[in-house]
This record gives C-alpha cells, sequence and structure tokens, in this order.
C-alpha cells in the first residue's frame, strides 16, 4: 500500500506539475483587470485557482484519478475515515495547484530579466536530477527503483508527500498519527497560496505586462538563413527573433528536454524488449508530436503577436502568403531545434535506439509540420486573437482555435499512426519512416498549393483581422 499510493501521487503531482507549467497559461488569473473593481483581490484570485481545477479539463482529468483513489480505498475498506482521506486528496490538488501557480509567478518574476528564466528553470531541473541521482547511487531506473531515494528528498513535493504520509496512516487505522501530517498539509497550502497571491497581486499593482520581455533589439549583422535572401530572408529573420524572445517559447525549450529526460529515465526501462522495437520508439515519436501540441500557439495564432505591426504586411511591398511561409518557416525551425535537444538528451539517457526510430523521428517531426501549419493558417486567419507577450497573462488561443488545433492535430497524428500499425503487422520498422517521408512530401506538395490561397484569404479579412489584432482589445 506505501509504495503503490506512494507512486500514485508522486506521479500525479509530477505529470500534473509539468503539464500545468507547459500547457496551462493560467488565462484567468490576470488581476490587473480586477483590481478597478470592488471587489476583494483575494477573492477573486481563489476563485480564479478554484476555476483553474474544475474549469480545466487537465484539472477535471486529475480529480477524477483523484476520485478512482478514493473509490478504491472505500470498496477495499468501508469507513468514516474516509471523509478525512477525501480532505487529504483535496487538500493534494489545492496544494498541487498553489505549488503551479507559485512557481507560474516567480518564474514570471525572473523572466523580467533577460534569459534568467531559462537560466533558473534549466539548473532546478539539472539539480532535482543531481540530488535524485545522489540519493539512489545512480542506479536508478524506475519508480520501483527510485522511490527508497525519493523518501529522501520527497519533501521538495511536500503535497503528495504529507498526502502520502496521511494517507498511509489513515488506511493503516492510525486517525490520530495521520492528523499531524493532515494539518502540516493545511498550513502548507495555505502559505503557498498566500505567497503565489501576494507575487501575483505586486505584479498586477506594478502596471508591468505580467513578466513579458521588455527592451529593445539588439544591433547586429543579423542571422545566417542560408539561402534565404532579400524580403523573405528578412521576414524569417523577425519570425524567429520573435519567437527567441517570447517567454513560452524559451520555458518550452528548457522544460521539454527536461521531461525528455524523465520519460528517458523512467518510461524507455520499463518497456519490455518483447514488445518489439516500434513499440519501444514510442516514446521518441510521442516527443516529435508533443513538440509541436506545446507549440500549438504559435501555429494557431500567428498573428496575435503583432499588435499594430500587422498593419505594416498589408502596406509593405511583401506577399501575405509569404509573411504566413515566413512564420512557419521559423516556427519550424525552433521546434526541430526543441526537439533535437530532447532527442539528444533521450539518447543520452536511454541508450541509443535503433536508426529506423531516429530516421523515423525525424520524419515525423517535419512531415507533420505542413499539415498543422498549412490548416493552423486558415485557423489564425479566420479567429485571430491578440495574445499578450508572457507567459501567463491572458489567454493566449480562443476556446474555438484550440477546438480546433486538437481536430487538426488528432486527424493529422490519425494518418500517421497507419504506417505504425502496418509495420507491425507485417515486422517491418524501416516501413515507418518510409511511409511517414511520403506523407511528409504530400503534406509539403499540399502546403505549397494552398499557401496562396490562404494569403488571399488574409487579404480579404484585412478589415475584420486588423481590429482584432491592433485594436483596443489588443
Amino acid at each position: 500500500m506505501d509504495v503503490a499510493l506512494a507512486a500514485i501521487l508522486f506521479g500525479l503531482w509530477q505529470s500534473w506539475t509539468a503539464l500545468s507549467l507547459t500547457l496551462n497559461d493560467r488565462d484567468g488569473l490576470d488581476l490587473r483587470r480586477f483590481l478597478v473593481y470592488p471587489v476583494p483581490a483575494g477573492r477573486v484570485y481563489l476563485l480564479g485557482v478554484l476555476s483553474g481545477i474544475a474549469g480545466d479539463p487537465i484539472g477535471l482529468f486529475w480529480l477524477i484519478l483523484l476520485g478512482g483513489v478514493w473509490g478504491g480505498a472505500a470498496l477495499a475498506r468501508p469507513g468514516p475515515w474516509l471523509a478525512l482521506l477525501a480532505a487529504a486528496l483535496l487538500l493534494f490538488a489545492l496544494a498541487t495547484v498553489f505549488l503551479v501557480a507559485l512557481l507560474q509567478e516567480l518564474l514570471s518574476s525572473v523572466l523580467r530579466r533577460r534569459r534568467l528564466r531559462e537560466v533558473a528553470v534549466g539548473l532546478a531541473l539539472v539539480a532535482a536530477g543531481f540530488a535524485l541521482a545522489a540519493a539512489s547511487g545512480g542506479s536508478a531506473r524506475s519508480w520501483k527503483d527510485a522511490l527508497p531515494a525519493l523518501k529522501t528528498v520527497q519533501w521538495a513535493a511536500f503535497p503528495a508527500a504529507l498526502a502520502n504520509a496521511a494517507a498511509v496512516r489513515l488506511y493503516g487505522g492510525d486517525v490520530q498519527g495521520a492528523l499531524p501530517p493532515l494539518g502540516a498539509l493545511a498550513l502548507a497550502t495555505l502559505a503557498t497560496g498566500l505567497a503565489a497571491y501576494r507575487l501575483a497581486l505586486a505584479a498586477a499593482r506594478s502596471g508591468g505586462d505580467g513578466g513579458g520581455e521588455r527592451g529593445e533589439a539588439l544591433p547586429g549583422r543579423g542571422m545566417w538563413l542560408g539561402p534565404l535572401r532579400g524580403r523573405v530572408a528578412a521576414l524569417v529573420e523577425k519570425e524567429m527573433k520573435y519567437l527567441l524572445r517570447h517567454p513560452l517559447a524559451r520555458i518550452y525549450a528548457v522544460i521539454i528536454p527536461g521531461l525528455a529526460a524523465l520519460v528517458a529515465w523512467k518510461v524507455e526501462p520499463s518497456i519490455p524488449r518483447e514488445a518489439g522495437e516500434v513499440v519501444r520508439a514510442l516514446p521518441l515519436f510521442g516527443f516529435a508530436v508533443y513538440t509541436h501540441l506545446v507549440l500549438q500557439i504559435f501555429w494557431l495564432n500567428g498573428l496575435g503577436w503583432e499588435r499594430g505591426g500587422a498593419r505594416t504586411f498589408y502596406l509593405a511591398p511583401v506577399g501575405l502568403s509569404q509573411v504566413l511561409a515566413a512564420k512557419n518557416a521559423a516556427l519550424y525551425a525552433f521546434s526541430l531545434g526543441v526537439f533535437l535537444a530532447a532527442g539528444a538528451v533521450s539518447l543520452a539517457l536511454g541508450g541509443r535506439p535503433p536508426g529506423w526510430a531516429i530516421a523515423g523521428a525525424l520524419a515525423l517531426q517535419a512531415g507533420l509540420a505542413p499539415f498543422l501549419y498549412g490548416l493552423g493558417n486558415v485557423v489564425t486567419v479566420l479567429n485571430p486573437r491578440a495574445a499578450p507577450f508572457a507567459v501567463q497573462r491572458n489567454g493566449s488561443l480562443s476556446w474555438l482555435s484550440g477546438l480546433a488545433g486538437m481536430a487538426i492535430l488528432s486527424l493529422a497524428c490519425g494518418a500517421f499512426s497507419l504506417p505504425v500499425l502496418l509495420a507491425l503487422r507485417l515486422e517491418s520498422p524501416w516501413l515507418v519512416p518510409a511511409a511517414w517521408a511520403a506523407l511528409g512530401v504530400a503534406g509539403l506538395w499540399g502546403y505549397l498549393r494552398t499557401l496562396p490561397w490562404a494569403g488571399r484569404l488574409m487579404e480579404s479579412r484585412r478589415d475584420e483581422l486588423l481590429p482584432v489584432v491592433c485594436g483596443d482589445d489588443a
């Protein structure tokens, strides 16, 4: 019971925290919008956090899993102790959400100084890895091996550690012994929530932009863009600089390789060799898709950060299809760089996969791009939204664009999954990269054929697009 519950709670805490930091931009917690109203800011912040649990699909998913933990305990040993267990699990959820909010506020505050945010996150990931490796003697390769080591450093993840301590004692019938960790969890949750609220309130009252990048561009000769010259090269360089300065893009460049390290350490060793090479390569393929997923705000709302600069596209002597192509090219270059970093970490920790798997991962990451970016251009033009140049202020996507992105990615992944099923049936793994490369070529052909049409669509919707991106709401 002790080991199983610890694995569940620590796994839930890690997944909840990682996904919230990478996918959730907390669009309901912009206190600046509410300071002008006679409503206590603390109440607004608390409602925003609670809505982040109950109204967020990711939060609801974790609550369902916690409900399964409670339901299993109720079936195993019914009794009044289940009320305290429910309280422990609820405090675990609140503590995790407050801790994520605190981390986001701290990272947003650090981001006010150029480049320090990535350094802080990178050092935190490296320090956590070294601490766990030192505690486990460098031999841990799975949850079962790592749990003894995690007991040494478990208090860094206090929501899972305290909830686990209370739940184990409650299940064993030691209600009095469960009260101290339960009380400590309640106090830690309150302290974390207050700290996150104070930081959010200070940022709102300061009149800042929520941690966005400030300052002018640095002088220089420009980027090396290979054969690109002229207007297209200038557009691509401008888009690349936008991406490299955007806080969300930069934090993803740190977090995704960190997640790849965790997957290589815990998931890949647990896949049995008899499952076959195709199954064992799925984590690497998963990161090829995941890179596109976390960067979807840039291919579903590519004009959201232009503000008044969007007018320049209609005034400058450039084709609007070239503007969209430059945005897509810069985003793919950045996405590829992040994926290569994640792949390098995975290869370093998990061992070298077969050559077909490496070729397949590159073909999958490249092959998905024209499908996603081509359809994403349509969403960008039809449903634009002014987005903040920040990490957690306001939403970067509307709910309609988010649904469209889910549908686009699901359909694309469905098409790319067919070669995997065929390769498993024929036991021919090299069929996977070959088929994905063919799909990528077909997608690129379709992308190039539809790009002029997307440019004309952007031209025809000038009067609807510019007020949204450049207007007062921006």
